[in-house]
């Protein structure tokens, strides 16, 4: 099964994105340093650019299976499992873990 962030998932907002962060906390403190950094010059585009950074970040962490998924699959390619995984670059061909091209031609 392949989630998709669902942009939908988290309002584009300071509150909303500090609770769906909460999942990484990692996230949520680079996301609190930028806030405050921003907050502290009183600069208001500054503030803005700090959501649209950390919303795709809050979307994806309430998205529900999203990381979850990312992180099993990261986990299988630690351990060294990765037979039948795929993955496509941003033109869409497809590769192998091993960065071998998949033709796909033959498949449709």
């Amino acid at each position: 099964m392949t989630h998709e962030v669902d942009p939908n998932s988290c309002e584009r907002t300071p509150d909303a994105i500090r609770a769906a962060l909460q999942r990484r906390p990692d996230w949520l403190r680079a996301f609190e340093q930028d806030w405050l950094s921003a907050a502290a010059d009183f600069d208001q585009p500054a503030l803005d650019a700090v959501i649209e950074k950390w919303f795709p970040f809050a979307c994806a962490c309430a998205t529900p299976g999203y990381l979850d998924e990312v992180e099993q699959t990261l986990k299988r390619m630690t351990e060294g499992e990765t037979e039948g995984m795929v993955f496509h670059d941003a033109d869409g061909n497809v590769y192998d873990a091993d960065n071998h091209h998949i033709d796909t031609s033959r498949c449709r």
